[in-house]
């Protein structure tokens, strides 16, 4: 059976699937608005946590929602007491001027690192942290324990300035990629 319809009724649908299609434009709009805005809100409600920790920090670069980590042992890896979100980070830091070298020693000592990496430990109330910094601030007689990372499998792994080697499992597989490349330019560059 057929319905015949005037052209004000055909009219009168079409502005009717336009409004609808507006609205849903709108909702899908607002939708993306709402998760930029909480996406925003958890940067800054986490870089406010992580200035309680450390208080130079500058600006933060990356966040991964879960990470584990674990320690070399010298022939097999631990899982340590440290899980949730990471953070890597970077750092006010004054003494740094092109062309200035540092011992390690005086790295450690006066907390000269360019950048941070925080685990904000959900498993207890310590965190996990390192200090970084790039090789091209290293004293020369201090580039062989220069900080080091590498990505094997599944964990980026990286060698502090104690001679501890840690990996950093974080469950996104893109989150580890991304954060591998950064670290592996923050550390040569």
């Amino acid at each position: 059976m057929t319905k015949n319809t005037s052209s004000g009724d055909v009219a009168v649908n079409i502005q009717s699937n336009n409004n609808k299609n507006e609205t849903e434009n709108t909702d899908s709009s607002s939708d993306q608005q709402s998760v930029q805005a909480f996406d925003i809100f958890k940067k800054a409600l986490t870089y406010n946590v992580i200035a309680k920790y450390d208080p130079t920090i500058d600006q933060l670069i990356h966040l991964s929602p879960y990470c584990v980590i674990y320690q070399f042992d010298g022939t097999d890896w631990n899982k340590l007491d440290y899980q949730g979100p990471i953070a890597f980070y970077s750092r006010k830091v004054s003494e740094i001027k092109e062309g200035a070298k540092f011992s390690i020693q005086d790295v450690m000592e006066r907390d000269i690192y360019q950048y941070g990496l925080i685990l904000l430990n959900r498993a207890k109330p310590e965190n996990f942290t390192i200090g970084l910094l790039a090789r091209k601030y290293l004293a020369d007689s201090d580039l062989d324990r220069a900080i080091a990372v590498e990505k094997k499998e599944e964990l980026v792994i990286l060698n502090d300035f104690k001679g501890d080697t840690f990996g950093i499992w974080l469950f996104d597989e893109k989150d580890r990629e991304y954060l591998y490349k950064f670290l592996s330019y923050c550390i040569e560059n």
